[in-house]
């Protein structure tokens, strides 16, 4: 069991680090139409990575296990992740490799956001390629399913040492199944939720998620907030108001690494959902995944 008292850090995020160009614009362009940008901005992304960039905003220790390219993009995905704090110990450079590329176009009218992406050529970890002394030195792992095997054998791995996994899943992919299944704090959107269930509910797929072995589901619920299970508890977390909503690129991403946060500091689970959905709720004042973050004053500032 890993002393839980003397990890280095709070959150070690494994998975899947990009950069993002977004662009705002007044409305979402119809096929074959020529649209002005009203605001264009380049920031770091990915699930992991700005889970990563959300707990280090909020005061906390956190590492980054991702792979990027020896690119221009890896560059300036490995130099936004030391500006906010993250250890890139291991953020592994692949030579000759392109690094995972988004292209966002934000709607000015409604804030939602549609993604093109390139996975680029830095392949993913094996699993003899981690440090896995240092992956689970930390109070929570927060992982994705960027990694396949090894993000499973990471979960599974953190789980047999007793450290609380928050996972971020999206939607179905080859081993989601074995991952819900196998992480103590699944995070997931409710579309996902619903058809990993196979309820109609979300109410009835929280309980059946749960019956599959984690220790609490959360199901993100966008501008209804997230509900939350443990044991025979359910909590419903209103969405926390905040205008104007510039941009919701990224708001499940920085919930994720806010509730990992929560769970790292012991918080139960009403405090943490209160909380995690503030953070995402403040990110969406500002265009792209990272900017809006909040640190831990304006998080308490705004929330009474």
């Amino acid at each position: 069991m890993i002393d839980l008292a003397t990890e280095s850090f709070d959150v070690c995020a494994f998975g899947g680090a990009c950069w993002d160009l977004l662009s705002l614009v007044p409305r979402y362009p119809e096929l074959d139409e020529k649209i002005q940008i009203e605001q264009l901005s380049m920031q770091g992304g990915g699930l992991a990575g700005t889970a990563a960039a959300t707990v280090a905003r909020l005061g906390g220790r956190v590492a980054i296990f991702s792979r990027i390219g020896d690119d221009s993009f890896g560059d300036s995905i490995r130099q936004s992740f030391e500006d906010e704090g993250v250890d890139t110990t291991w953020l592994a450079e692949i030579p000759g490799a392109r690094s995972h590329f988004s292209l966002c176009i934000v709607d000015g009218v409604t804030g939602k956001r549609t993604i093109l992406y390139d996975y680029g050529g830095k392949g993913t970890f094996g699993v003899d390629e981690i440090d896995w002394e240092a992956l689970l030195d930390c109070r929570c792992l927060m992982s994705d399913s960027h990694h396949g095997d090894t993000s499973l054998t990471a979960v599974r791995r953190a789980r047999d040492a007793g450290i609380p996994v928050v996972l971020d899943l999206e939607r179905e992919k080859p081993l989601s199944t074995e991952l819900l299944a196998a992480a103590s704090h699944p995070v997931l959107p409710r579309r996902y939720a619903l058809e990993a269930s196979g309820c109609d509910s979300v109410e009835d797929a929280g309980r059946a998620l749960l019956a599959r072995g984690p220790e609490v589901v959360v199901i993100t619920l966008g501008p209804d907030g997230a509900t939350g299970f443990r044991g025979d508890q359910m909590i419903h977390q209103p969405a926390i108001p905040v205008a104007p909503v510039i941009d919701t690129t990224g708001a499940g991403d920085v919930f994720h690494g806010a509730f990992a946060y929560g769970v790292a500091l012991g918080w139960d689970l009403g405090q943490n959902l209160r909380f995690s959905a503030a953070v995402a709720a403040l990110k969406c004042r500002r265009l792209g995944g990272r900017a809006g973050i909040p640190t831990m004053d304006e998080v308490r500032e705004y929330l009474p």
